[in-house]
């Protein structure tokens, strides 16, 4: 009885130990690391990814050749996932995100901001901010669908969601952009 309880023991620790590790995800395989730290091309492409692996060794891979094709990062409790920059051009170039809603269907929230600072006709100096935001629901067979545009939520993402009757008992409301991530969280929640 004491060594079952002393198994139970450690695999309660290495199932708390895995859960506040960082990692990465490699053709679906975590690699459990601490210190992870990554850079990024201009078209947001990895260039350099170091992390400590699990038995204490420092690993640095630089060039974006040689880094490993990452589809998520785990840090700091949060999900960070390679995601496209247009919904309509998968293949193009790529941004990361961070999930904001997890399950059966995972919405990205992106958000990248641009300060600007010039000299006005009087000699003040004044900045312009600008920034763009994406916020991306991904389906079950990988396609992305942009929450922002009217037309993705019409002919996409709500017929989807129109599907599964459970959810169409519990959801009562309008389907507005600004409500998607509590409607993708509901629809998770009962249509898994």
């Amino acid at each position: 009885m004491k060594k079952l309880f002393t198994l139970f023991i450690y695999l309660i620790s290495l199932v708390t130990y895995s859960q506040n590790q960082d990692y990465f995800i490699v053709n679906n395989v975590k690699t459990y690391c601490s210190n992870l730290s990554f850079e990024i091309t201009s078209q947001s492409y990895l260039s350099s990814i170091s992390y400590t692996d699990t038995n204490g060794k420092k690993i640095e891979i630089k060039g974006r050749k040689k880094v490993p094709n990452v589809a998520t990062f785990y840090m700091n409790g949060n999900l960070i996932d390679k995601i496209p920059q247009k919904v309509d051009k998968p293949k193009k170039y790529i941004k990361w995100a961070q999930r904001v809603v997890d399950g059966k269907l995972i919405v990205n929230y992106y958000h990248n901001e641009m300060t600007y600072t010039y000299w006005e006709s009087d000699g003040d100096l004044k900045d312009i901010t600008t920034g763009i935001t994406k916020h991306f629901v991904k389906m079950p067979n990988g396609t992305y669908y942009d929450i922002r545009s009217s037309k993705d939520r019409k002919k996409h993402i709500i017929p989807y969601l129109k599907k599964c009757a459970k959810f169409n008992s519990e959801y009562k409301g309008d389907f507005k952009k600004n409500d998607f991530n509590e409607i993708i969280t509901l629809y998770n929640q009962v249509c898994e």
